[in-house]
């Protein structure tokens, strides 16, 4: 019998994307070992995830935002209502692989924000596994379940820092959050990862389990494509403002830039 870890509170935005957001539920719940809280934060359009919400209702908990309020403020609120110390916070493009609980708790530290991999059916600059199991509309789910541990490796490595992660409530609280200022759900985790920085958190990317990701269906690559990828370049002049600095990974995969100050900052520390 598989030993009982600690539960977790897995918290998954939503924006107009209700078959992928089947796909990541029904995932997540399949694949569990313990029976853990799911948040769901459906980001407006209630009217087109209406099916979903149903199926899942007696199962997990739903959030509703009447209108479109954006990524960082679905997040804040799924977190803020979690009643577990350990969140995973996981868009609704990706897919669970089986036991990504007891996978994930293995190497918990309450200092530590840890990445699981992920599997893309195409190279990205990511340095993800590539293997396709489909897309949205012809996904193999008992495919992906089965032949997903062969890509697994026993390792923690330096290049963490992606969605999705998985972390301690109080440091998520500690640092306040995702920033509302961003009017894109892009940007706004680099901004969140340098606040975990400066408060001295580390990060690694866990090679011992892989999500399968789809790629941003509903949002770059999807039917509001042009709108997003507009966004994109706005919050990064954001990030610039606020910060001083451009956001881009340097060498070490950090968000941290190698300088010691900026706009009065010690980003040295």
């Amino acid at each position: 019998m598989i030993e009982q870890v600690e539960k977790i509170s897995v918290i998954i935005p939503s924006y107009r994307n209700a078959k992928c957001l089947d796909i990541c539920i029904n995932s997540a719940l399949s694949n569990q070992n313990n029976v853990n809280e799911v948040i769901c934060i459906i980001d407006g359009y209630q009217d087109e995830n209406t099916e979903v919400i149903e199926k899942y209702k007696d199962t997990i908990n739903f959030i509703v935002n009447p209108t479109n309020q954006g990524m960082q403020y679905s997040l804040n609120i799924g977190v803020w209502n979690a009643t577990n110390e350990r969140i995973l916070i996981v868009n609704d493009d990706n897919v669970f692989p089986k036991l990504w609980d007891l996978i994930l708790n293995e190497d918990y530290q309450s200092d530590l924000i840890i990445t699981p991999n992920q599997i893309e059916r195409k190279i990205s600059m990511f340095n993800f596994e590539v293997a396709d199991f489909g897309g949205v509309d012809d996904f193999n789910f008992k495919k992906f379940t089965a032949f997903e541990p062969k890509y697994r490796k026993q390792e923690l490595t330096d290049d963490g820092e992606i969605f999705p992660f998985f972390m301690s409530k109080t440091d998520y609280m500690m640092v306040d959050g995702f920033d509302t200022l961003y009017g894109s759900p892009f940007i706004c985790d680099w901004d969140f990862f340098l606040k975990l920085e400066l408060a001295g958190k580390q990060f690694k990317r866990s090679r011992k389990l892989n999500f399968y990701h789809f790629g941003s269906v509903a949002t770059k690559n999807g039917k509001e494509g042009d709108r997003f990828k507009e966004g994109e370049q706005k919050a990064a002049n954001i990030f610039k403002y606020k910060w001083g600095i451009d956001p881009i990974r340097h060498p070490n995969n950090s968000h941290k830039p190698t300088v010691e100050f900026y706009k009065g900052i010690n980003y040295a520390r």
